[in-house]
């Protein structure tokens, strides 16, 4: 009898564990994607908003966690990619797309991007989709755009009697060089002391590139090989750059630092003009000035070059996929959903016919919008190479250092050195 209870007993209980089993074998594991990001502090707090509302949409699809890298964090990601521990998702700025994808670590995304009904290659801006692009595919989904505009002080314009520039663009680099000619003169504080105003201030920002497209010319070409940093157009687009600081328009080199940054010298109106991104806040800074220390602010695209082009040098960033997802079109999915939720949150959104809601998210910058609106169309990144690094160290040392310390610097053979060296770093790519 015992005998016959256990043997029902234990038919009972494989029963049980099959019945289990079978119903497991219909439920879908929950997968689970981690996201690295460099926010923090309350930029952190609403990147996991965003991440939160996705997770709550997923259904119990998915689940993306946020690995947060505050603090060194391309060190720290290079770590998790040696331990093959890459995170699903994470942030790339423009000039180490080309770097990561030659080292496998990120995912193309060509195919899955193209065949998107959510998010395809023609929404972008052309100028801030080449940014993700690399030997003609692509291996990012940028999801923010800025690019550099001309910020101006009106009433130091007012003044000096100068006209506004035009908040359409169309001006040279030449008009631009004498309306700050006209704008740098000694000026009398309310306490009688006198200082010196200055039209513009170049210190190292904006980057060089900005100066080398003014002449039409470039680093590299767009084949990601061929160097061009020597050419013609680009020696001449260095003149500009002599040129500027030969004419006494900007503050010495050696003082900026004595005022803290660049940005300082044009919000304590020491500066007529300062080029800087659209995301820069300075409307904000302003209206928490006191009264007698606030100013108007103007807006303008930026000059045309001598290729008969304005060229917006724009920073962005990328989500990339880590290449273990290759494969994996719910993670492409989720990654484009991400992205997409992203475009709500920074300005600007970098896909067009969403201009509109820079001023949803920085009402602020309601005045800039006919600027930004050009700005964004003018945006683009330098043809970035896995070599960038190296290249750009001798590029900021050796040259632009070297010209702002020396107005009369050398800057023709010492462009052609780099470019020597450039085209070596290149030749021995593997």
């Amino acid at each position: 009898m015992e005998r016959k209870l256990s043997r029902r007993l234990l038919g009972l209980a494989l029963l049980v564990v099959v019945l289990f089993l079978t119903g497991c074998a219909g439920v879908k594991k929950e997968e689970t994607y981690t996201f690295a990001t460099w926010a923090a502090g309350e930029e952190l707090k609403e990147f996991n908003a965003i991440i939160d509302k996705v997770n709550r949409e997923a259904g119990g699809r998915y689940r993306v966690e946020v690995l947060s890298i505050p603090s060194d964090y391309y060190v720290k990601l290079a770590t998790y990619i040696a331990a093959k521990k890459t995170p699903d998702f994470f942030w790339l700025t423009q000039e180490l797309i080309a770097k990561y994808a030659e080292l496998g670590a990120i995912a193309d995304l060509t195919e899955m991007f193209a065949a998107s009904q959510v998010l395809t290659p023609d929404q972008y801006y052309p100028g801030v989709l080449r940014s993700a692009t690399y030997k003609g595919r692509y291996w990012g989904l940028p999801w923010i755009a800025n690019p550099l505009i001309v910020y101006y002080n009106k009433d130091l314009f007012d003044a000096a009697g100068v006209p506004y520039p035009p908040a359409t663009g169309g001006w040279t680099w030449d008009e631009f060089i004498e309306t700050a000619k006209a704008l740098t003169r000694t000026v009398q504080d309310q306490n009688g002391n006198t200082y010196q105003q200055y039209g513009y201030i170049v210190d190292g920002w904006p980057n060089i590139e900005t100066f080398i497209w003014a002449g039409g010319g470039d680093i590299i070409a767009e084949n990601g090989v061929d160097v061009l940093l020597d050419s013609r157009e680009s020696l001449q687009g260095l003149g500009i750059l002599q040129k500027i600081l030969k004419a006494g328009i900007s503050p010495p080199y050696r003082e900026v630092g004595s005022l803290g940054s660049n940005n300082v010298w044009f919000e304590k109106q020491r500066v007529a003009m300062f080029m800087g991104g659209i995301q820069d806040n300075f409307e904000v800074k302003i209206a928490r000035m006191p009264e007698h220390e606030r100013f108007r602010i103007g807006y303008a695209p930026m000059p045309v070059g001598l290729d008969g082009k304005a060229h917006a040098f724009n920073w962005t960033a990328s989500t990339v996929l880590s290449s273990k997802q290759a494969k994996n079109k719910q993670a492409y999915e989720v990654m484009e959903k991400i992205t997409l939720e992203f475009f709500k949150w920074k300005i600007a959104p970098p896909i067009k016919g969403e201009v509109e809601r820079v001023v949803e998210i920085a009402p602020t910058k309601a005045e800039a919008l006919e600027t930004i609106k050009i700005a964004l169309g003018q945006a683009r990144s330098a043809n970035y190479v896995p070599e960038w690094n190296e290249i750009n160290h001798h590029l900021w040392l050796k040259l632009y250092n070297a010209m702002l310390n020396d107005p009369d610097f050398d800057y023709e053979s010492q462009a052609q050195a780099i470019a020597t060296e450039a085209r070596r770093l290149i030749a021995n790519r593997k």
